[in-house]
């Protein structure tokens, strides 16, 4: 997938590749090739591009307009005392906004690669508590917004067509998820599966849908009902300083398959103690990081341990 597939998608024509060297060098070529052929507006309802003169001479310009942004990631999660996933821009190999999302996601470049054109996408939400990690370039990204849309969702909105259409019903979206979260007798797993689905990804949903139902078919491990509903809408990253491993990256720790990992929580090891054979039943452990020991939070399931972490409590105990 490249951007003249993207272009076609949305029904519009490439123009001629601009002249000059110098793409691809600063940002992925894809990306500029992309700024150049489609116009300043919204993709299916959902993905705006950061706009920069081409070709992009330097990263300290392309992110100044995403400066407070970053600043923003930074404070946020320091406030509730968590981590930054990853380094973000100037550091070496630090995460570069490229966008933004119609809820106010934010899309960056996972910039570990030496080759622009190997960078992949994260996507994280307004309050930075969900970071999904995805082997997509901006383009890949892009083409599944757009494969994934509704119907009814329009390939491509200038910024006045969207005020005047999209985003009217964005806005009933979102007090429909407020509504949803207002109630208090919400339950856990349902809470996660409100604040994944405001995301407002479609195509990202379809893909962690694919991933599970993929991985169910490769290994015969039943797991717990509620990281299967919650994964099918995440397809692995961070939720609420917590490292969860898509499904396929489950693994038993132990030859007696006692104790089953599905990620990290601050350097130490996170799953579920499964010493009953219900799935169900099974309720969440974590391994010191030097293996010394092992705590059972015998009231937590997946669901009920994440939302204790989006509440603000970031203990283990």
């Amino acid at each position: 997938m490249n951007h003249l597939d993207v272009v076609r998608m949305l029904g519009m024509v490439a123009p001629e590749r601009p002249a000059g060297d110098g793409y691809g060098q600063i940002v992925p070529e894809d990306f500029e090739l992309l700024l150049n052929a489609i116009p300043q507006g919204l993709i299916a309802a959902s993905v705006k591009l950061t706009r920069s003169e081409l070709p992009v001479r330097s990263l300290e310009e392309f992110t100044s307009s995403a400066a407070l942004r970053l600043e923003d990631m930074r404070y946020y999660l320091s406030s509730r005392e968590q981590r930054l996933p990853r380094l973000l821009f100037p550091e070496s190999g630090g995460l570069v906004p490229w966008g933004r999302t119609a809820n106010d996601g934010a899309l960056l470049w996972d910039t570990t690669a030496p080759d622009t054109a190997d960078w992949t996408t994260v996507l994280a939400d307004s309050d930075f508590q969900f970071w999904l990690e995805l082997p997509f370039t901006t383009s890949e990204f892009i083409a599944r917004e757009v494969s994934g849309r509704a119907e009814e969702t329009p390939l491509f909105e200038t910024d006045a067509q969207y005020m005047s259409g999209s985003w009217r019903r964005l806005a009933d979206d979102k007090r429909a998820t407020a509504m949803a979260l207002a109630d208090r007798d919400i339950a856990a797993l349902d809470e996660i599966l409100v604040k994944l689905r405001s995301l407002g990804v479609p195509g990202i949903r379809q893909y962690a849908h694919e991933l599970v139902e993929r991985a169910r078919n490769e290994s015969p491990t039943t797991l717990p009902e509620d990281y299967l509903a919650i994964m099918r809408e995440f397809p692995g990253g961070i939720i609420a300083g917590a490292r969860v491993f898509p499904v396929a990256g489950v693994t038993w720790l132990d030859d007696d398959r006692l104790f089953l990992q599905w990620g990290e929580v601050e350097g130490r090891l996170i799953g579920w103690l499964t010493m009953k054979s219900d799935p169900q039943e099974w309720r969440i452990a974590y391994i010191e990081p030097d293996g010394s020991s092992l705590t059972h939070l015998e009231d937590h399931t997946f669901a009920t341990f994440l939302r204790r972490r989006l509440h603000g409590n970031n203990s283990l105990f």
